[in-house]
C-alpha cells in the first residue's frame, strides 16, 4: 500500500492521542471504519504501528495502537511531502489568480464587486496588495442575487467565483446588467 493522505491522517491520529479501537481511530482520523481497518492492518504489517494488549475490563480485551519509531519516521516523511505538495498547489493557484487579476486590470477596471466565499475574497485581496494591482474589492456578496441591492455604478465589473447554473449570461440577464460587466473567476 502506498502511503497516502489517509495513511498520514491515521499515523497523525495515532501520534497525537491514545487510540483503543478501530472505530475510535476512524472517527479521529476522519476515515471510514473499513479504511481504518485496511490502513491499520497495512501499517501493522509494515511494522509502523504496534498493538499493545491490555484489559479494559474483566470481560474484554482491548488494544492500544502505538506508532513505532519507523512509524514516526514515516509520518514525518509524509508530512513533508504533503506540506510541499500543498504549498506548490497554493503557489499555482496564486499565480493563476494573479493572471486573472492582470487581465481585469488591463480592462481598466478598478473597482470590483466580488461574489463568492469570504475566504476567496481575502485571498484575492492579498494578491491585489502583494502584486500592487490598481484594483479594489469595493463590493462583496456571497450570492450573486444580492447584487440587486446596489447600483451597477458602484463597481466596474463583477468577479464571480461560483459556477452559476446557466452561467454568466443568465446572471447578467436576471440582473439586467451588461454581460461585459461580468468575469468568471474560473
Amino acid at each position: 500500500m502506498e502511503l497516502s493522505q489517509k495513511t498520514f491522517e491515521v499515523l497523525d491520529t495515532l501520534d497525537r492521542q491514545p487510540i483503543m479501537n478501530q472505530r475510535q481511530l476512524a472517527q479521529h482520523a476522519r476515515v471510514s471504519l473499513g479504511q481504518a481497518n485496511y490502513i491499520l492492518k497495512s501499517l501493522l504489517d509494515k511494522g509502523l504501528v504496534k498493538a499493545s494488549n491490555f484489559r479494559k475490563s474483566r470481560r474484554k480485551i482491548g488494544y492500544a495502537y502505538l506508532l513505532t519509531p519507523r512509524g514516526i519516521q514515516a509520518k514525518s516523511r509524509l508530512a513533508v511531502r504533503f506540506i510541499t505538495s500543498k504549498l506548490e498547489e497554493y503557489g499555482a493557484l496564486r499565480n493563476r489568480l494573479a493572471e486573472k487579476l492582470t487581465s481585469i486590470e488591463s480592462r481598466n477596471a478598478r473597482q470590483i464587486a466580488f461574489v463568492g466565499p469570504q475566504v476567496v475574497r481575502s485571498f484575492i485581496e492579498s494578491i491585489i496588495n502583494e502584486q500592487d494591482f490598481k484594483l479594489e474589492v469595493t463590493v462583496y456578496f456571497r450570492d450573486w442575487k444580492d447584487l440587486r441591492e446596489i447600483s451597477a455604478g458602484a463597481y466596474d465589473l463583477v468577479l464571480l467565483f461560483d459556477d452559476v447554473p446557466g452561467g454568466v449570461n443568465k446572471v447578467a440577464e436576471s440582473l439586467s446588467i451588461s454581460r461585459d460587466k461580468f468575469v468568471p473567476l474560473w
